[in-house]
């Protein structure tokens, strides 16, 4: 078998709305991790704790809008792109095992280097364990699949559940030590990340931060597996290769997710503004329910309103630069963490904790339409993103042509 031609996906074979929809997560998942990269704690995310105005506007806008679902959708493009890569290795003759390990190893790698040196909200080893289960699900039937996801959507809703009402009665029940550490918490992390040089910071996250991400992994587990299988899902019911032939399929997903995921999202504003008086144990543990609920729905919704796009003339125009970002997706993601640690770390421009919520935004947009306009230019010569063409390398062990011939 290895000794067949072991190439990549290549330009012609490309599902441009595939690419559009990955353009535009990344937007969505910077707005959402930016709030993280500026401050320690955003995590406390509940809007209202927020003075009123453009930050609690701010807020509420990231809330409703991007928490939770272009990870969502992220996460649905994965599942999709296990099967494309599958599909096309056994229609080329070739063992999928060997190739599908490696590439999940080298995301692996990708994801520690990311974690441990950088950042400690890197999702890349969240998806490379979860891509290692999704292997056992590649021949099970779409009736199979189908019940699988409503089990670990299940799950992960429990799990939700479970974890917020414990982080919610430390809050309740020990209110004054719970108040008193997270202060320390805060004021350490704000020395660290504006004073600490590259490798002491390393060590700090190494003892206070790595170790809560490990655990949380275990958790995100079956939420992460769960939209997989919904790409999986879809890509088995072939919904991408004649996206024209499921318009109408596409047109119900985007009333009945958005019509489904904003009364879960309306439920979300009542509890969090406290129009729905609740015990403050259950407003915490019902404001992160509600939103991941939301999800579930919002996320095929926004999917489906990028490909309906896609397909009228105007639309397939503007959204066609995005696409260039979508297709360098891993440098696109691994770039924005270098250029926030740039910003907001002490090595830095030392801006930690000092950026507004409505501000974080603003740089958001900035980067991302960076992005945009380097990928467009960097695609014009080079046939892949540098990291895209590293992970190919990492995956075939053989050297693929970069540039444009």
């Amino acid at each position: 078998m290895e000794a067949k031609s072991i190439t990549p996906v290549q330009a012609g074979e490309r599902i441009n709305e595939i690419d559009i929809i990955r353009g535009v997560a990344l937007l969505g998942i910077l707005i959402v991790n930016m709030s993280f990269y500026k401050y320690h704690v955003y995590m406390e995310r509940i809007p209202t704790k927020y003075s009123e105005g453009i930050e609690q506007l701010s807020a509420w806008f990231i809330q409703l809008f991007f928490t939770g679902n272009f990870y969502a959708v992220f996460s649905f493009l994965f599942g999709l792109g296990f099967f494309i890569f599958m599909d096309r290795t056994l229609q080329k003759g070739l063992e999928l095992m060997p190739l599908y390990s490696r590439r999940l190893k080298a995301l692996m790698a990708f994801g520690i280097l990311h974690l441990v040196l950088f950042w400690s909200g890197d999702i890349l080893l969240t998806y490379s364990i979860t891509g290692f289960i999704l292997l056992a699900f590649r021949r099970k039937s779409l009736q199979a699949i189908k019940k699988w996801i409503y089990g670990l959507f299940i799950t992960a809703c429990v799990f939700n559940i479970i974890a917020s009402l414990l982080k919610g009665a430390a809050k309740v029940i020990a209110i004054e030590e719970y108040r008193a550490i997270m202060e320390e918490m805060i004021s350490t992390a704000i020395f660290m990340y504006t004073e600490a040089g590259f490798f002491e910071l390393v060590a700090y996250r190494l003892i206070n931060e790595i170790p809560y991400v490990i655990f949380s992994t275990l958790l995100w587990i079956p939420q992460v597996l769960a939209f997989f299988l919904c790409g999986l899902y879809a890509g088995k019911l072939g919904l991408f290769k004649n996206i024209p032939a499921h318009i109408s399929l596409f047109k119900k997903l985007r009333s009945w997710g958005f019509l489904i995921g904003g009364f879960f999202l309306l439920l979300l504003v009542l509890f969090g503004s406290g129009a729905l008086p609740v015990h403050p144990l259950l407003r915490i543990s019902l404001f992160s329910v509600m939103n991941y609920i939301a999800s579930i729905f919002i996320f095929p919704a926004y999917v489906a309103s990028l490909i309906l796009a896609a397909q009228a003339d105007f639309w397939k125009k503007v959204l066609s630069p995005i696409a260039a970002a979508g297709k360098m997706a891993l440098t696109n993601y691994l770039s924005q963490t270098l250029i926030c640690v740039f910003i907001f770390y002490g090595f830095g421009f030392g801006l930690y904790g000092k950026v507004s919520i409505a501000e974080g935004l603003l740089i958001t947009i900035a980067i991302y339409l960076v992005q945009v306009a380097w990928s467009n230019a960097w695609l014009q010569k080079f046939q892949y993103g540098p990291m895209e063409w590293f992970w190919r390398l990492l995956t075939y062990k053989k050297r693929q042509p970069l540039m444009k011939r």
